[in-house]
């Protein structure tokens, strides 16, 4: 069985094979990930602060999806750091 690689060690080995214009286009498609996001988890909240939610399981889907994006945001923050790093290191 093929052992499982982590998922940021596979994406700084994809990024390191990137040419430096590639690297800003990544860096800028993961900040407009980013504030798409929060956008997202800013609307989400207000419909259920506004109580328009039909149901209590519809409030937990809600607050379910807010931590699911909580978590891709947190992911997307830790590649944008990386993506930085390699274009530091290459700027030396």
């Amino acid at each position: 069985m093929a052992e499982e690689r982590d998922p940021f060690e596979v994406f700084a080995a994809a990024i390191a094979q990137l040419p430096i214009e590639s690297l800003h286009a990544e860096r800028a498609r993961l900040e407009n990930s980013i504030e798409h996001l929060v956008k997202s988890n800013t609307e989400i909240h207000k419909y259920i602060e506004a109580e328009e939610t039909e149901t209590k399981e519809e409030k937990i889907e809600m607050a379910e999806v807010i931590t699911e994006n909580e978590e891709v945001i947190t992911k997307q923050k830790l590649q944008i750091e990386m993506v930085k790093s390699e274009i530091v290191k290459r700027s030396r």
